[in-house]
């Protein structure tokens, strides 16, 4: 499988819903990663899907997700688990021409995976940010990344796909991207530990 590559990919925020989210597995962290991997696309000048699911008895995308997408924030609502199951969204994407899918929101185990294994079957290089992706419980979250790894898709997270995205500290919009790390990892990936505590790093 190739790197990520700003010009081939686009990020899918899959169902990440008012009325859902209350009841998965670590939210904040969910929501966080999301924001993050929004933020980076937007800089870097990634394409954005949004899908909803039963938007009708599930709600909207959660308000701290469509303020980041701001313009973005054009859902596509379906009541099917994948989103290629979706007319308008395969019209869309196809029409993108965009070769990778970069996946977030939830959950991993149902419209995430069902996008997955659609995502590949049609020839699309699939990246799934684990971070960026749960389930209600841990076990149903876990379980549906590697089955998504195991068909295929490889495992990445938000941070670690933004900075493949950019490549190097020169790309232009470096310090965009990093600012958004700064303000949003402790949220996905806690506290970082004292300098002192993390030497090892640096032997």
């Amino acid at each position: 499988m190739q790197r990520l590559q700003p010009e081939s990919v686009a990020l899918l925020v899959v169902d990440v819903q008012e009325k859902f989210v209350p009841v998965l597995f670590e939210p904040d962290r969910l929501i966080a990663a999301c924001q993050l991997l929004i933020g980076g696309a937007k800089a870097l000048g990634i394409p954005v899907f949004v899908t909803e699911q039963n938007p009708e008895k599930l709600g909207l995308t959660v308000a701290e997700l469509r303020e980041a997408l701001g313009d973005a924030y054009r859902p596509i609502a379906k009541m099917e688990f994948s989103a290629f199951g979706s007319e308008e969204f395969r019209r869309a994407f196809g029409a993108s021409g965009r070769t990778q899918l970069l996946l977030c929101g939830i959950e991993a185990h149902v419209c995430v995976w069902q996008t997955v294994q659609d995502a590949l079957a049609l020839g699309y290089e699939v990246f799934v940010a684990e971070d960026a992706v749960t389930s209600r419980y841990a076990f149903l979250w876990r379980s549906g990344v590697q089955c998504c790894v195991e068909a295929g898709a490889r495992r990445t997270n938000a941070e670690m796909a933004l900075f493949e995205l950019l490549g190097s500290a020169e790309h232009p919009q470096f310090r965009a991207v990093q600012s958004l790390v700064k303000e949003l990892a402790p949220r996905i990936y806690g506290e970082e530990a004292p300098l002192k505590e993390r030497r090892w790093q640096f032997a």
